[in-house]
């Protein structure tokens, strides 16, 4: 109780403390016309007029502007010199005014002296591709427009400023031209009374055109064929030997850039139907190919499975065929021709799975495949087939030779053995069949055995007439090991027979077993 009747009177006491003070207001006022000056360029004296209460003083410090005046009156003028600008980009200072405890602040801005200088070619001209176009400025307007005449809105984009070492890179996106002919655009870039200009031009689509892209005469004597093409561009046509140019007639440039050509051939007799892609080439490439075929109309056609095989067969001129069909014409040399090798010298194997049809060459006497992916080979109904040579066909699963006169089968070089061949099976087994068939040799001591042979099993039993059969498939480790992966050797009963009673000579590793189907 005694606490709380000290802290009322203590209360009294500063009541009537303050009553007695003399209260002392300050009513300074300061008031500026401006209170941000914005100079050009060149500079210039700009003023400002001050009203305050009392006299007024200005303070502060810039090296590019100063006041005129230190101090003044109510209702003088401050006056603010700025010197012209040597920079690209825009100061700022600032100078204070006191009136008593009042202060106002004026902003000075030094507007730079703006540039626009084109770092870029003032022409530039593209390709029919679509593009990235890049103008290099030397600039410090802080904000470009761009224009496109014509209709360059249409083609070309604008994608972004960005700034790189001290200069402007303005980045344009331009679509392809997809038209026969060349298109142009004026870019107009423009900032702070500056602007700079760029002619853009984009090429043409070189092209040539043809509604024939395959021309065919039927018939084997001596003809001519005429087709037309349409094209913005000079050519030349490369020709085969048995195909003469005869004319080549130049009409009128239509609307969409293209000039019609109208192209005439002749050709002499034939004994079979023969083909030729014609190139027409521009500047180096073919912009155009053209098929004329001379159609036997009595034509022989067959079947090839395998799309890889019959390629082959086409670079050799032996058939007509297509990669969507397995339809094949015979050509003149598949009719004459008595020896066929269908390999590869690359590092790769070739990608042939099945080969099958060649019992349409009637006159095919020997064979010789070399490094193949082959899974298959169908020679049943090679009727003059007699001489099979095969190497590196590691992928081999079935070998059919029917009544083909072939007599001797061999999966190594020259039937001999080499610690280095690349003799090995891939597949778990492989199956040989023949009506002819003497000899087989699939014996192999090579090294690969060791790392990629995967055969197990291998049948002859349907090869009845074999007198010789070698199997041995094995070799040695650095250890001395024997490594042999073939388990088990089909053969018929009566081959059986004929190896007990020694007609049929058989070499094969113990590893082995041999198994009567």
């Amino acid at each position: 109780m005694k606490k709380t009747i000290m802290t009322i009177l203590a209360a009294a006491a500063m009541l009537v403390s303050c009553e007695n003070e003399e209260i002392v207001q300050d009513n300074s006022s300061v008031t500026l016309s401006v209170e941000t000056v914005e100079a050009a360029p060149e500079g210039g004296i700009y003023d400002v007029t001050v009203t305050s209460d009392s006299d007024w003083r200005v303070s502060g410090f810039c090296e590019w502007a100063r006041p005129l005046s230190e101090s003044g009156k109510s209702g003088e003028t401050l006056r603010i010199e700025v010197d012209p600008s040597n920079s690209h980009d825009i100061l700022t200072t600032e100078f204070k005014v006191f009136s008593g405890s009042a202060v106002k602040s004026v902003k000075v801005l030094s507007n730079p002296s703006f540039m626009m200088n084109l770092l870029t070619e003032n022409e530039v001209e593209l390709s029919s591709s679509a593009s990235t176009l890049k103008i290099k400025l030397d600039t410090n307007v802080p904000e470009i427009e761009t224009m496109l005449s014509e209709s360059g809105a249409d083609w070309v984009e604008y994608v972004g400023r960005q700034e790189v070492f001290g200069n402007t890179i303005l980045t344009f996106r331009v679509n392809a031209n997809e038209t026969y002919i060349g298109r142009e655009t004026e870019l107009t870039l423009s900032g702070n009374g500056k602007s700079a200009s760029v002619k853009i031009s984009q090429s043409q689509l070189d092209a040539i055109v043809t509604d024939t892209p395959k021309v065919v005469h039927t018939g084997l004597n001596a003809s001519s064929v005429t087709f037309d093409v349409r094209a913005n561009v000079d050519f030349s046509i490369a020709l085969p030997s048995w195909l003469t140019l005869v004319s080549q007639e130049k009409g009128a440039r239509e609307e969409d850039g293209l000039t019609t050509y109208t192209i005439t051939l002749s050709f002499g007799e034939n004994v079979s139907s023969r083909v030729a892609d014609l190139n027409f080439v521009s500047g180096g490439k073919i912009l155009l190919q053209v098929a004329v075929k001379q159609q036997n109309p009595d034509a022989v056609l067959f079947n090839i499975t395998d799309m890889i095989l019959r390629q082959e067969l086409v670079k050799k001129g032996w058939i007509l065929a297509s990669d969507s069909s397995t339809e094949c014409e015979l050509l003149e040399p598949g009719m004459t021709g008595t020896s066929l090798e269908i390999s590869t010298s690359g590092w790769n194997a070739l990608n042939v799975k099945v080969i099958d049809g060649l019992d349409n060459f009637p006159a095919l006497v020997s064979l010789s495949l070399k490094n193949l992916n082959a899974e298959t080979l169908d020679f049943d109904n090679c009727a003059k087939l007699q001489t099979l040579t095969i190497n590196k066909l590691p992928k081999l699963k079935e070998v059919i030779l029917g009544n083909c006169p072939v007599t001797v089968f061999k999966t190594s070089i020259d039937g001999g053995y080499s610690y280095y061949s690349e003799d090995y099976f891939e597949a778990t087994s492989v199956k040989i069949s023949s009506d002819n068939l003497t000899e087989i040799n699939v014996s192999s001591e090579s090294y690969y055995i060791t790392y990629y042979d995967n055969c197990a099993e291998i049948d002859v039993a349907g090869c009845p007439k074999l007198s010789i059969l070698k199997a041995k498939r094995e070799t040695s480790d650095w250890d001395d090991n024997v490594i042999c992966h073939l388990e088990k050797l089909y053969v018929s009963q009566a081959q059986k027979d004929a190896i007990d009673v020694g007609t049929l000579s058989l070499e094969k590793s113990n590893k082995t077993e041999l198994v009567v189907r």
